[in-house]
This record gives structure tokens, C-alpha cells and sequence, in this order.
């Protein structure tokens, strides 16, 4: 089983239908699952006892009221009744086969971050993931209606319980401190895992109009995003700087010409203290190993 644990906007207008969407498909998954909402925004409580879902009101939070990063996970972490977690955005649909992908990792490595691609979809309307046909119906749709986002949008992180221990105080909602994600577990050694194949991942488009910003230029400009991009200190990565990917039943290294150089080129940002060593490598790698 997995523990989900997320932070929800206010559920209000089309906040109140996206939320509810991805809440109740998290539900869907399975009843034994557990799931965390944590912080105080208007409707998180009644959200939360509609599924069945732990509510934690009390978040630490910016000096503009926005949760911050670190004490979802130090909160989700000590509440966790599984060793697996998944940091969830309240915006997204997942889909029924999580659980059986994540046994995948779970036999084959004692640490692992998985990430993936999320695939964006206007919608305007409660979906009941109850329903064997709606959900067939929805699960169809996304063919037609879905773009697959870029690479350096992530919104599931999915964990052993302690691998995330002491986060810096990123502003949660604001650009970066997802990309720092991947960054830090490439750091010390983790597998990252894309896992954008198998695991089908719904974005449902919305505005940014919310809370103490006003758009989405407001959102990356803003003194919260000033505060996480100080904190990054261009240590990120994305996506593409996984070292796995999972295809079908397998988990597979990349070892890939393409893989190899851009293994090689993220290296310094990973490990800036020996950066001259590996670009002296770099170059060698280039000029006498690489055909």
C-alpha cells in the first residue's frame, strides 16, 4: 500500500470540481490506501471526510500564509502508516494502476524516486470515479483530449518514507523546489524513475488566479518565488535527468547515446564540487569513448 498526502487550494469555483475530481480518484485506487490533507484552506476538512482522508489544519506556513514544503513532508513522513509515499498536487487524476507499478520499485531498489510527464486536459465537470463506465468513459477520453506536458512540469513524487528528510523552507504552489526534488535525490545516489509510460497522470487545467497571486507571470515574479529560487541556487534537474525508465513490466537504466551525454552534462550542477573533474572527463569521454 502507499500513503498520498497533498495540500489543497481553497474549494471554491473551479477549484471545488478539479479538487474533488483528483481527491475522489485517489480514492478509487483502493479503499486501504492512506490518504493526508494537510492545511487549513476553506473545504479541506469536509473534502477530507468525504473520502475518508487524515486532516492536519496545522501546516507551517510563509509569512503570506502559503504551506511550505518541508513540513508537508516532515508531517506526512511521521503519519505515514506505509513505508511508501506519494506527494500528490490536489489537481491531478490518477489512475487505478498505481499500486501495481509501485510494487515494480518496490522489489528492486531499497531507495527510489519516481517521477513522470503529467498530461494536461480542460475539465469543467465531477467525474464519479465509482462508476466502472464513467471512468472508462473519462479514461477514454484523455486520448483525444490530453496534451502531454513539458518535462520540467512535475506533480507526483513518489518515495520510500525518510528518503526527504530536513527540506529547505520552499513555498509550496511557487516554481522550482520540484525540479530541487530531483535534484537532491540525484545527489545521493537515488534511482529516479520516469515512470510517464505506465503511469498515466491528469492534469486538469486551471487558472492562476488564486490565494495571494493573480497569474501565473504573478506566480513566478512574486516574493515567494524570489524566496525559492534562492533556495534552488540552479540546483535542478527535470525529467529527462532520470536514470530509469519503467516500460511495461521492466525497469530499465538508460544507457542510451542521448541519455550518456546529458548523464554527463548534469554531473557538475549534481556534484559542483569536483565540476572540474568531470568536465575534464567530459571531454574525454567525448573525444576517445563516444562514437
Amino acid at each position: 500500500m502507499i500513503t498520498l498526502f497533498t495540500t489543497t487550494k481553497i474549494f471554491s469555483g473551479i477549484f471545488k470540481i478539479i479538487q474533488t475530481n483528483a481527491l475522489n480518484s485517489w480514492r478509487a485506487i483502493s479503499p486501504g490506501i492512506q490518504i493526508i490533507i494537510l492545511g487549513n484552506s476553506y473545504g479541506s476538512k469536509d473534502a477530507a471526510k468525504v473520502i475518508d482522508a487524515e486532516y492536519v489544519p496545522d501546516v507551517k506556513c510563509s509569512p503570506e500564509g502559503t504551506p511550505l514544503l518541508s513540513d508537508l513532508f516532515d508531517i506526512a513522513q511521521k503519519r505515514a502508516k506505509y513505508n511508501i509515499l506519494a506527494y500528490v498536487n490536489a489537481d491531478i487524476i490518477l489512475p487505478k494502476n498505481l499500486l501495481s507499478e509501485i510494487h515494480l520499485l518496490d522489489n528492486k531498489f531499497n531507495r527510489f524516486l519516481m517521477v513522470g510527464h503529467r498530461w494536461d486536459m480542460d475539465i469543467d465537470k465531477i467525474i464519479d470515479f465509482n462508476t466502472k463506465i464513467e471512468q472508462i468513459k473519462f479514461w477514454n477520453s484523455i486520448k483525444k483530449n490530453s496534451k502531454k506536458h513539458a518535462c520540467t512540469g512535475i506533480d507526483y513524487f513518489i518515495f520510500k518514507k525518510g528518503m526527504y528528510q530536513k527540506l529547505p523552507e520552499f513555498v509550496i504552489g511557487r516554481w522550482g523546489w520540484d525540479n530541487w526534488l530531483i535534484w537532491k535525490a540525484r545527489r545521493h545516489m537515488v534511482p529516479v524513475i520516469d515512470g510517464s509510460k505506465n503511469i498515466i497522470a491528469i492534469h486538469q487545467n486551471h487558472g492562476y488566479k488564486y490565494h495571494n497571486i493573480s497569474s501565473i507571470e504573478d506566480s513566478k515574479k512574486g516574493s515567494e518565488a524570489k524566496h525559492n529560487i534562492k533556495l534552488i541556487n540552479n540546483r535542478h534537474l527535470n525529467i529527462l535527468d532520470s536514470t530509469h525508465l519503467l516500460s511495461g513490466n521492466k525497469i530499465i537504466k538508460k544507457r542510451d547515446k542521448e541519455s550518456k551525454i546529458r548523464y554527463l552534462h548534469r554531473l557538475p550542477r549534481i556534484f559542483p564540487e569536483i565540476a572540474i573533474l568531470i568536465k575534464l572527463y567530459r571531454r574525454f569521454y567525448k573525444r576517445f569513448i563516444l562514437i
